[in-house]
């Protein structure tokens, strides 16, 4: 949004505030990665955008926002009101009902299904799960709880585990296949971007690196032209790729 107001000579026009429950900028749900707290810091002061962090939305109303910011006791310290002509919420995500309805031994609280190290529900072996619907315990208590990311790349990591031990079991083996659960994002914030790998996206980690450029605008224009190219033709996991990715320490499997 800020990158288009720009080119239309009208971001004087619009103050812009980022309210979110991390305890601080570039948390992530993952503790920050290298020096995402500087970085997006940064970003946003050099875009004017102003933030409020480890923030909880009490209501909304037509054209206004209230937000209660706290301290790291869980306190309110300031209560926001924030007028709007335009705005975008996130809500907590949370399971399905048919799934929560299950009961505590398949999901968690929030809906999500429980797994182990090989992807199975640890009472219902034949029941796994991969994605966004999995119980991942956040990082570390928060003010206002904020959850763990399920990256693209880590989710694959998920599904190839899954399809191993899914083979082990029909040809009457024990799973042993994990996931690295490996991180790779290209974020694109209009004319520049945020470059990052986690390895693994949980810490403590073997790799934690974070890049910010132009370069990664077209990279993630690129991105995107590939990877919609490959599911086309159902190659989910090119050759070249899985060498390239190898050689920077990146797999999909422990």
């Amino acid at each position: 949004m800020d990158s288009d107001l720009r080119k239309r000579k009208i971001r004087d026009k619009v103050p812009m505030t980022f309210v979110t429950s991390e305890p601080y900028i570039g948390h992530l749900g993952l503790g920050g990665v290298g020096d995402s707290r500087g970085m997006m810091e940064s970003e946003l002061r050099q875009h004017h955008m102003n933030w409020v962090t480890n923030a909880k939305i009490t209501k909304v109303e037509a054209g206004k926002l209230f937000t209660n910011e706290l301290n790291d006791k869980a306190e309110v310290i300031k209560e926001h009101e924030l007028p709007f002509k335009f705005s975008m919420i996130l809500p907590a995500f949370k399971g399905i009902d048919a799934v929560m309805n299950v009961g505590e031994a398949l999901v968690n609280p929030r809906g999500f299904v429980k797994v182990d190290d090989y992807q199975r529900n640890p009472k219902w072996h034949n029941i796994y799960s991969v994605g966004v619907c999995i119980a991942i315990p956040p990082l570390e208590a928060t003010p206002v709880p904020t959850g763990m990311p399920k990256t693209g790349y880590m989710i694959e990591s998920m599904v190839t585990a899954t399809a191993h031990n899914i083979k082990n079991v029909l040809q009457g083996r024990e799973p042993d296949a994990e996931g690295t659960w490996n991180a790779i994002c290209l974020a694109d914030m209009g004319t520049t971007g945020i470059a990052f790998v986690a390895q693994p996206q949980i810490p403590p980690r073997n790799v934690a690196w974070m890049r910010k450029g132009k370069w990664v605008h077209t990279a993630k224009i690129a991105f995107e032209k590939y990877f919609i190219n490959k599911m086309k033709k159902g190659n989910s996991e090119p050759l070249y790729e899985k060498y390239i990715l190898a050689s920077m320490g990146i797999t999909k499997l422990k």
